[in-house]
């Protein structure tokens, strides 16, 4: 019997086997749908780029579809203009194209009120996305500091105000996401085309489109002798402009920043913050530019000297190209380099004893610095194909073996995989050309070039014996993922900028560091400081009864928004004023301590029902307009701070689940989004028959955490529980209802999900989803930020959705979910509760809910996108259409779950008897029922122990 289960064994996996081969016989990873644009170049990489001009209006369109637009006379000085005024739908135009060959297409728009992001289009040529560069194109708004840089009570700078300065713009089509970082190119033939614009993000007015080849750049030698060199400027003119002080820029994010480590840097202060340079970390995607205004005394010829610091990407330089007036004077302007250096240097354009001199005339000029990959983007875009390809290939081995392969079977990769070899050894090539040209262009041998060399060595290793490869594939995965950050990494181009020297050829230059007596001298100073100082308080710190206290969490830069909008809007509009404190932890040791604040801004989930159950917290339903202020958020937003009829704290952040998708992926595999748990486990059955995963969210914690994490979005029960038509608590809130029927079929499925199905259970979502090994998962939907911003390899290649739900008798899906978030509260030691409630009604109101969210963003990044749970503020947040859509669909379905004391308990022996049954087997209802008899014995003994408390 037992050879006969051996034999049986065996054949399975021999006719599982087969149906995968078969399976990547008919399925072509990557060669198929839409092209990279170096595919795309390669088949017309012959194609003559004609010296035509075609222009033509933008109101005169001849198809669209859901767009809303509006043809006026004049706009803005501009006569014919089309109106795109929301977001969505498309637009086509037919133009007439006289010669074939390759050109660059042009935009003249201008930005309407938006949410303040970039304009981002897809671009399809006769019905088709041409490659996958197209699926979307930002185009920039452009913003000004509008006040200066202002200074607090305390003399530090405080960055200044900025908003947007729309105006018309004609920019090019350009790929400022990826490795091209230039002006795309689109193939024509001779005769009709119809373009079409298809709306991503924001709305914008169009004038016209432009198709075109732009002028040859001159070289500097020809540049020079094209310009009369006789006219020459007077000895000894500097002309200086801080950094800090820009005339205009592409992102918001480009504020003024500090740096205290050179007495030299301008200006400076022993202790207080003064903000002197622009740029550091946030300056550094392709694209983001930064104008400076600068007046020249005469006519002539000038260099151009930069005080800068590049400590950022080690070992390698970054680059910039220069605009001046709007224009790139010279080809060697396209591609200026900033070398690595832990110090400030002054940086002369030009050559090494030859700085390039440009020829301004008397009066204001515009010089910009816009960040570019420079001579990196070929290397870099051909490295980004070659790890898209590595990707591919890497699903098709684990489609055979798995991700976790029997060392001792023989899988005949190289049979089942067609042309295995010859790919690995193509890849290998591949990557050793890229390193010899990154070592190259960096002038450097080894160093970020010898992780391409490792992973050219392992592909080698793997294409001479294929039998390896189920060994290595824990090791190669690992290096495709640092293949990406690699990627991503060598895309960034950090640079922070002092001031800039406008100066006669012959001008002596200052020395861009302090002398080393002056850095002792100065850090000596700074030690001194350091026990005068209060750096715990942001801002002003006033004295008197009208005063309240206010702890913030997380970091200093948004305490600062915070302390500027307080200072804004709060205090003037009140007379209230505000002592804000960035405070980390110990809350319940300073009201132990009588020394707590008066108001919290951003505590935990359970930290509100635990506190007020200690008679620690105002009940805020007490006030008069507690129910207008209600309906700002969800229905049931409110339910984990409500504690015996009394609600103890307002929601500022609410955090839920959501479907991530590779698009790609299940399209390729022919695999439709599940809507129902029944169209899961079909999709989960699909994916494990290719050996690809399915990702559900499940997250362990200790006792400790379990007291601040409450029942919130900590992994998938509370939402089966929710769908099953289940609750956790009975109408007294004294013992759970975990023994009901719908209780155990929720646990049931959970646990089926793990032990039946196999899914993982600890897992990096983040990576397995870049790889493609896991294209399908349920996560926070605050993941959006980090995928959107670290992984630029899969962009246009993923989605979100709603979760699967239960279906209905009417046929409704019901996809309830739990949610978490954090609240704000008012401790009942205050003196002034009628301004801390005045507080907490400003600060969850939907401008200050909105201006906070879009501040935080444009100092931080989409990386920082505000997880509001104000639902007009989020409504406001710069979401595209299609994500506000899908975003709002499953809000809908949140349901908040109640908080009680000791509902720790529950979350640790719900994750207890889970371990139970996965880990050890025991039945999924004796397991629940266990543990349900413990929970209502520490609910009740908690209920006893917290009677003797006053609310």
């Amino acid at each position: 019997m037992n050879r006969f289960s051996k034999i049986s064994k065996t054949l399975k996996i021999t006719f599982a086997c087969i149906i995968v081969f078969l399976l990547l016989k008919t399925m072509s990873f990557g060669s198929e749908g839409i092209s990279t644009l170096q595919e795309y170049l390669k088949k017309v990489e012959n194609a003559k780029k004609p010296q035509n001009t075609i222009v033509f209006k933008a109101i005169n369109y001849t198809n669209s579809e859901n767009a809303f637009l509006k043809k006026v006379a004049e706009f803005k000085g501009q006569n014919d203009v089309l109106l795109w005024e929301k977001e969505g739908g498309w637009v086509e135009w037919k133009v007439h194209i006289p010669e074939t060959g390759l050109y660059n297409m042009a935009l003249q728009y201008y930005p309407l009120p938006g949410k303040g992001l970039g304009i981002e289009v897809a671009v399809m040529i006769d019905g088709k996305i041409p490659y996958k560069e197209a699926q979307k194109v930002t185009f920039y708004r452009v913003w000004k500091d509008t006040t200066g840089i202002r200074k607090d009570k305390k003399d530090n700078d405080l960055r200044p105000k900025c908003q947007e300065d729309p105006r018309w713009q004609k920019v090019d089509f350009i790929d400022t996401e990826g490795f091209y970082n230039k002006s795309l190119p689109f193939y024509f033939t001779q005769g009709e085309h119809t373009i079409r614009l298809v709306s991503i993000r924001e709305p914008f007015a169009l004038k016209q489109l432009i198709i075109y080849n732009p002028e040859k750049l001159p070289s500097y030698a020809d540049y020079i002798k094209k310009n009369d060199m006789t006219n020459k400027v007077s000895k000894d003119i500097v002309i200086k402009v801080q950094g800090e002080h820009p005339y205009l820029k592409s992102d918001p994010i480009l504020y003024p920043t500090y740096d205290r480590t050179d007495p030299a840097t301008e200006p400076y202060h022993v202790s207080k913050i003064r903000l002197n340079t622009i740029g550091q970390w946030n300056w550094r995607y392709p694209g983001m530019w930064i104008s400076w205004k600068i007046e020249v005394p005469e006519d002539g010829y000038y260099k151009i000297a930069i005080k800068a610091r590049q400590n950022f990407v080690r070992g390698l330089s970054v680059h910039r190209k220069l605009y001046i007036d709007g224009k790139v004077p010279f080809k060697e302007a396209e591609d200026i380099e900033f070398p690595y250096s832990i110090r400030w240097y002054m940086k002369t354009i030009g050559q090494k004893d030859k700085p390039y001199l440009v020829y301004l005339t008397k009066g204001l000029h515009e010089i910009k610095l816009e960040a570019t990959l420079g001579s990196f983007a070929e290397i870099l875009s051909r490295v980004e194909n070659t790890a898209r390809g590595l990707n591919d290939l890497y699903r098709k081995i684990i489609m055979i073996t798995g991700t976790s392969p029997d060392l001792y079977r023989d899988y005949f990769l190289e049979e089942q995989i067609p042309g295995l070899v010859k790919t690995l050894l193509k890849f290998s090539n591949e990557l050793e050309e890229e390193a010899t040209l990154f070592e190259k262009l960096a002038g450097q041998k080894g160093g970020e070039a010898e992780f391409l060399r490792r992973v050219a060595l392992q592909l080698r290793d793997m294409a001479k014996d294929t039998d390896s490869i189920p060994g290595r594939i824990s090791n190669f995965r690992d290096n495709l993922s640092g293949l990406s950050s690699w990627l991503a990494y060598r895309r960034d181009q950090p640079l922070e900028i002092d001031y800039i020297l406008v100066a006669s050829p012959d001008a002596k230059l200052p020395s861009p560091t302090a002398s080393m007596a002056s850095k002792f001298i100065n850090s000596f100073k700074a030690f001194i400081y350091s026990f005068i100082e209060d750096y715990t308080n942001i801002g002003e710190v006033y004295e008197g009864q009208k005063v309240i206290k206010v702890w913030v969490g997380g970091g200093r830069d948004q305490a600062q928004i915070i302390r500027d909008l307080i200072n804004d809007s709060f205090t003037p509009q009140t007379g209230i004023k505000v002592n804000v404190s960035l405070v980390q932890a110990g809350l319940i040791e300073a009201i132990l301590a009588g020394k707590g604040p008066d108001v919290v801004l951003t505590v935990s989930r359970a930290q509100p029902v635990n506190l007020a159950a200690r008679g620690a917290l105002v009940d805020l339903s007490k006030f008069k307009d507690f129910e207008q202020v209600k309906k700002r958020f969800a229905p049931t937003a409110l339910v984990p701070y409500t504690y015996n009829g009394g609600v103890y704290g307002l929601p500022v952040t609410q955090d839920f689940y959501m479907m991530f998708y590779r698009k790609d992926i299940l399209e390729e595999l022919n695999i439709e989004l599940p809507q129902t748990w029944d169209d899961m486990y079909r999709v989960i059955a699909k994916l494990q028959r290719y050996n690809l995963q399915v990702g559900l969210p499940y997250q362990r914690i200790d006792a400790l955490e379990a007291i601040d994490a409450g029942l919130g979005a900590r992994n998938l029960f509370p939402t089966l529980l929710l769908q099953f038509g289940g609750n956790f608590y009975d109408k007294t809130k004294t013992r759970t209802l975990l023994d009901r029927p719908e209780a155990v079929a929720a646990f049931k499925t959970w646990t089926d999900f793990y032990t039946k199905y196999n899914l993982p259970l600890i897992y990096d979502f983040y990576n397995r989803f870049r790889t493609g090994e896991m294209p399908l998962g349920i996560a926070p939907y605050t993941t959006y930020n980090l995928l959107a911003t670290a992984a630029p390899e899969i962009r246009n290649e993923w989605g979100i959705a709603p979760i699967p739900g239960v279906r209905k008798p009417n046929g409704e899906i019901d996809r309830s979910t739990g949610a978490s978030g954090t609240a704000c509260i008012i401790l009942k030691k205050s003196k002034n509760k009628e301004a801390c409630w005045e507080f907490l009604k400003w600060w969850t109101s939907d401008e200050i809910q909105t201006q906070f969210g879009k501040e935080l963003e444009m100092l931080m990044g989409t990386a920082a996108r505000y997880n509001t749970a104000n639902l007009t503020a989020f409504q406001r947040l710069p979401w595209n259409k299609e994500e506000m859509e899908n975003l709002e669909s499953q809000w809908k379905y949140v349901k908040e779950i109640e908080e009680v004391p000791g509902s720790y308990y529950i979350t640790r022996s719900i994750d207890s008897a889970f371990s139970a049954v996965v880990y050890q087997g025991i039945n999924p209802r004796e397991s629940l029922w266990k543990y349900t008899k413990e929970i209502n014995d520490e609910l009740e003994r908690k209920r006893i122990e917290l009677s003797s408390y006053k609310q």
